[in-house]
């Protein structure tokens, strides 16, 4: 390289740039693309560069140290703060710091310095190129207005506001399902989403005439029943009642005297055994006041011993016992009709084979209750227990609470059934539609229509380039004031914005008075517009060749459709001027694509030699400091950044030791990114990335599992997660290993493609 920066030797507390040095990393050369993710350290970088452009520290490291290596005619020398006045060439940087220092945005009056050109066209020359380049875009504007926007506009009918979506969502509404859905619930942008659902498979959603009534019925359903107890306690077991019973039957009293006439009277019996509390201690007898014979109490007490009361005991408990099983037999279960029709039948079934059961188990209770009514004629003996026939209640019982609890379940789950009927009738309402209008294929003609529109209006925006290049030399201050509205109008794609000279000063204005409220959008448009004019204004005064220029991420605040119009304008101007140096610094990886088709940065193929690949990467190391390095080749050999993605992916899943991978630090968000871009491709709705997740993954699957720690390694601080979860970073290999698994097993045409592209 004859002139411009080499490398830079030292950055030091620089920032996020703790104590980067350049080691073996390929030299700058003529020009230079930089990629990586929001927080890397690009804009850091330029801010290096700007302390080039005013050869002063005009930033707030005031502990920095850097050592900047250049060629000068072919001389090496390095720059320093200390020597920062020598260095040679022009630089200019383009970040968010020059934004701010060109325009004073809020403020009305606001104005910035006009740029001056170099005047004349002495052949007129020039006048003829611009007269056949405005020819030749007033024939393309034709072109493309004729054959093409009909195409665009007639599909545009489909999701205009009151257009033909919805026309329909509202006839969807009020017709097939009247009363159900509020506009707000089903409308255009609703129908949308379910002809996006539906389109890859129109016929699997179109429903038979007997399958749509049903759904239809489903989705217009109200719920009439309520939740019924699903749980009931039931009789003791009667195993353990006869246990009972035949163990008081078999015990026996011991008798100590022989008291015959109470052993044949069981009136006398009792009578004698209540009796004789009122006697203890007494001399007479309370009945008759006769005097009590001598040992007659003795005798008695004797007689009836503790044990019988234990077993007199025993018998008022079981006979309770008794009693209260058969109470309880009379559950008061749900009546039939609390029960929706489809469980009637089965349930009274189930009613009646519990009362049949109960029945029986009642008999047996009886007959409990009949040997335990013997033992008082015999308490001195062991008598043998009636056999009994053992009943359980457990299963009928337990047959009944689960058609119950499946009862409940259905009542549960209705509003899930009737969401999903809903969901099947409005999927087979739009297909149906769809396919009716003949849909897709107005879709594919509007899509061919666009691309050549793209390619028309890049064509007409690449002639009305060079018309404003050549604009340029018919004039001066004037001509840059036409440079940058010419430009605007690229970039905004329309023209109400202007600027204006007034007293020798650019002011800023929209529909001919002073813009307010600018959009960030529009700020970056009209920044980039100035800092391309002032670089035509260089390249007019024959400074260009000694002009290094230092672009970060020009598209930052403008949405994707404004991603070519960038390109367009830096491929243009470039690849039309002998500059000194160029470095672009990206996020966007379609920016970064279409910078390398552009050619300015070379032809960049997976086979180009190490040396001659003018491609970095900006990435957080493990200690959170930024450090430069070489793009990996699978970021620059694939035009898409999901197959980029997957390659890098696939080359840590092939290495049988993964110790020493030089890219470890970028495969979070390497893995992060490529989950993202394949869900939206499977489930492309704008939900986040959990939802994809939790629709496309099983719920029990590892694979899910595995992808919940993609958010240790959020947007903006996943290198410091890496940092603070050293746990979670061990997890990546099997998360890479689990993704890329079940993507060959349950996604095999998917996969297929991807072997043949990476």
């Amino acid at each position: 390289m004859e002139n411009g920066i080499q490398k830079i030797s030292k950055l030091k507390k620089f920032g996020i740039y703790k104590d980067f040095s350049w080691g073996d990393l390929t030299d700058f050369k003529k020009s230079g693309l930089i990629y990586g993710w929001n927080y890397s350290g690009k804009t850091t970088l330029s801010k290096l560069f700007q302390i080039l452009e005013f050869q002063e520290d005009r930033t707030r490291f005031e502990e920095s140290e850097f050592k900047i290596d250049y060629v000068e005619n072919n001389v090496s020398k390095s720059v320093t703060k200390a020597n920062i006045t020598n260095f040679p060439f022009i630089v200019k940087v383009f970040n968010s710091d020059y934004i701010s220092r060109i325009f004073t945005w809020d403020e009305p009056e606001s104005s910035f310095d006009p740029i001056s050109f170099y005047l004349g066209d002495p052949a007129g020359d020039i006048d003829k190129k611009i007269k056949k380049l405005e020819s030749d875009n007033k024939r393309w504007k034709s072109i493309l207005e004729k054959r093409h926007q009909k195409s665009i506009d007639c599909f545009a009918e489909y999701e205009k506001n009151n257009g033909k979506f919805s026309s329909k969502s509202k006839n969807i509404r009020e017709e097939s399902l009247p009363r159900l859905l509020q506009p707000h619930e089903f409308n255009k942008s609703k129908f949308s989403d379910i002809a996006n659902e539906v389109l890859d498979d129109l016929d699997s959603h179109i429903l038979s005439e007997e399958n749509k009534e049903i759904n239809r019925r489903g989705a217009l359903a109200t719920n009439t029943y309520a939740p019924q107890q699903e749980n009931f306690d039931y009789s003791k077991n009667l195993k353990e009642l006869s246990g009972a019973v035949k163990s008081i039957l078999e015990d026996s009293a011991p008798q100590s005297i022989a008291l015959p006439s109470l052993d044949a009277n069981e009136e006398l019996f009792k009578w004698v055994q209540e009796g004789l509390k009122f006697h203890q201690d007494k001399d007479e007898c309370q009945f008759c006041t006769e005097k009590i014979p001598e040992n007659r109490m003795y005798n008695l007490n004797a007689y009836y011993s503790k044990k019988l009361k234990e077993i007199q005991a025993s018998i008022s408990s079981v006979s309770q016992e008794i009693t209260n099983d058969k109470t309880g037999l009379d559950i008061n279960f749900p009546k039939v009709d609390e029960l929706a029709e489809e469980y009637k039948e089965k349930y009274s079934q189930k009613i009646k084979a519990y009362k049949n059961d109960a029945l029986k188990y009642q008999k047996q209770l009886e007959v409990l209750e009949k040997d335990l009514k013997r033992k008082p004629e015999d308490f001195f003996n062991s008598i043998d227990a009636t056999e009994i026939v053992d009943i359980s209640l457990k299963s009928s019982i337990e047959a009944i609470e689960a058609i119950i609890k499946e009862f409940n379940i259905w009542i549960n789950a209705f509003d899930q059934r009737k969401q999903e009927a809903l969901d099947r009738i409005l999927k087979h309402y739009v297909a149906e539609y769809l396919k009716a209008e003949n849909y897709i294929p107005k879709k594919k003609a509007a899509e061919l229509a666009e691309k050549n529109k793209l390619l028309i209006e890049a064509q007409i925006s690449s002639n009305e380039e060079e018309i404003q290049s050549l604009n340029a030399q018919l004039s001066d201050k004037v001509q840059g004031q036409e440079e940058l509205n010419q430009s605007l109008k690229i970039l905004l794609n329309r023209d109400d914005i202007k600027i204006e000279i007034e007293e020798e000063k650019f002011i800023l204005k929209r529909n001919d008075y002073p813009a307010y409220s600018l959009s960030e959008g529009e700020k970056s448009a009209i920044a980039f517009s100035y800092f391309l004019t002032e670089l035509k204004s260089l390249k007019k005064e024959g400074d260009i060749e000694k002009t290094i220029s230092f672009i970060d991420d020009p598209i930052s605040s403008l949405d994707s459709n404004h991603v070519f119009q960038v390109r367009s304008l830096i491929s243009n101007f470039f690849k039309n001027c002998d500059y000194c140096q160029l470095f672009v610094s990206t996020h966007n990886f379609e920016f970064f694509s279409m910078l390398l088709d552009s050619k300015t940065f070379g032809r960049i193929t997976s086979s180009t030699q190490e040396d001659k690949r003018n491609l970095y990467f900006i990435e957080r190391s493990k200690e959170g400091a930024a450090i430069i390095k070489k793009l990996p080749k699978s970021f620059s050999s694939y035009k898409s950044e999901y197959v980029g993605l997957y390659s890098i992916l696939k080359d840590y899943r092939d290495l049988a030791d993964k110790n020493d991978y030089p890219n470890v630090l970028i495969l979070p968000n390497a893995l992060r990114r490529f989950v993202e871009l394949y869900t939206l491709m499977k489930y492309p709705s704008d939900t986040e990335v959990d939802d994809r997740i939790n629709h496309i993954f099983s719920p029990n699957s590892q694979t899910k599992h595995n992808t919940k720690l993609l958010h240790w390694f959020s947007h903006q601080n996943e290198f410091e997660k890496i940092q603070t979860h050293d746990g979670k970073i061990l997890q990546i290999e099997e998360a890479i290993d689990e993704l890329l698994t079940h993507i060959e097993n349950e996604d095999k045409l998917h996969w297929e493609g991807l072997q043949k592209v990476a």
